[in-house]
C-alpha cells in the first residue's frame, strides 16, 4: 500500500510540475558556447543548452537551479534530492565511481519513487540524453574521469 501511495504522490508531483512548467519564467540565455569533455566524451554546447532548459523546466523544482538538491519541491521530502555538485549518486558504481549514461537515463525515465524521484517516461530520448549530459556540468568529477561502463 505504501508503494502505491508513493507512486501516486510521485505521479501527482510530476503532473503538477509538468502543467506548471517547472520553475516557469523566460528561458535563460544559452549557458554554453563551446563543447565540453564530460565523462571522457565531448558534448556539444547545443546538447548542454538543451539539457539546461529541460532541467530548468522539469528538474530544478526539486534539485535546485544549481543542482544542490535544494529546490522548493525538496522541502519536506524524506529523502532529499541528489546534490549533483558533489558528483556522488545513490546509484554510483560500487567503488564510488561515476554512473554510466545508461544508469542516469534509467533514473530519469523510470524514476525512483521510493526515494521521491518521479518517473519521466514521456521525455523524448534526446531530452533525457541532454539532461544526462547537463547534469555532468555540476561536478568537476565528470571532467576529471570517465563514467563506469
Amino acid at each position: 500500500m505504501a508503494t502505491i501511495r508513493s507512486r501516486r504522490c510521485a505521479w501527482l508531483l510530476q503532473a503538477s510540475l509538468w502543467s506548471a512548467g517547472g520553475c516557469g519564467g523566460e528561458p535563460p540565455a544559452p549557458r554554453f558556447t563551446e563543447p565540453r569533455v564530460l565523462g571522457g566524451q565531448s558534448v556539444d554546447a547545443s546538447v548542454l543548452n538543451r539539457g539546461a532548459e529541460v532541467y530548468r523546466v522539469r528538474c530544478a523544482t526539486c534539485h535546485g537551479p544549481e543542482g544542490a538538491g535544494d529546490g522548493p519541491g525538496a522541502r519536506g521530502m524524506r529523502n532529499p534530492p541528489t546534490d549533483f555538485r558533489a558528483g556522488r549518486f545513490r546509484l554510483s558504481a560500487p567503488d564510488g565511481g561515476l554512473p554510466s549514461d545508461e544508469v542516469l537515463d534509467s533514473v530519469i525515465r523510470e524514476g525512483r519513487v521510493e526515494q521521491g524521484m518521479p518517473p519521466w517516461p514521456g521525455l523524448l530520448p534526446e531530452d533525457r540524453n541532454a539532461v544526462v549530459q547537463f547534469l555532468k556540468t555540476f561536478s568537476d568529477r565528470w571532467s576529471a574521469q570517465e563514467a563506469e561502463s
